[in-house]
């Protein structure tokens, strides 16, 4: 486990494995669960919202809101020389509405990934043109994957922390 990894007691483990089943529910729905007591589970709640739970987000069919198009966008950012539009730029990205997913890495074409909805195939094409247009000098070997919001199989992650905080338990 990495440097950062927090270790986790069974107690939290069950917390964390009853949020993650049920999402952001009372402390009395987990105690029943679980079998903690109240204190204890205000007291776990606390603790891991300080340290590992960031936020309760429900995980929405993008395609019944209206959300049609779902792009996987990865391209070689070829400023990082220039500290302070990089610094802008991935700022910009972060606040974008339209950005689901962000992340810089290392490859053997593209360093960063970024997944972005729209609602139509008409949203994605002005994005496109208007990312082109705005980033193409500093954005190099740009690569697209398009995909219908209706296709995508799963969005969740929610199995593999289950795996790495000690296997599933029902």
């Amino acid at each position: 486990m990495g440097k950062n990894t927090i270790k986790l007691t069974m107690n939290e483990k069950k917390f964390l494995n009853a949020v993650l089943k049920h999402g952001n529910v009372t402390d009395t729905v987990i105690c029943k669960e679980t079998g903690l007591s109240k204190s204890s589970c205000s007291r776990i709640r606390r603790k891991l919202e300080g340290t590992l739970i960031s936020e309760y987000i429900p995980i929405i069919n993008l395609n019944k809101v209206g959300i049609d198009v779902f792009l996987v966008l990865t391209f070689q950012w070829t400023a990082f020389d220039n500290e302070q539009l990089t610094k802008k730029t991935f700022s910009d990205f972060k606040r974008d509405p339209n950005v689901i997913f962000l992340a810089s890495g290392e490859g053997s074409t593209s360093g960063t990934v970024m997944f972005i909805a729209f609602e139509d195939l008409e949203g994605y094409h002005s994005y496109l043109k208007e990312f082109r247009k705005k980033y193409g000098k500093y954005a190099h070997q740009i690569n697209t994957l398009l995909l219908p919001s209706k296709d995508v199989i799963k969005n969740d992650f929610t199995e593999v922390i289950r795996e790495v905080i000690g296997g599933k338990q029902k």
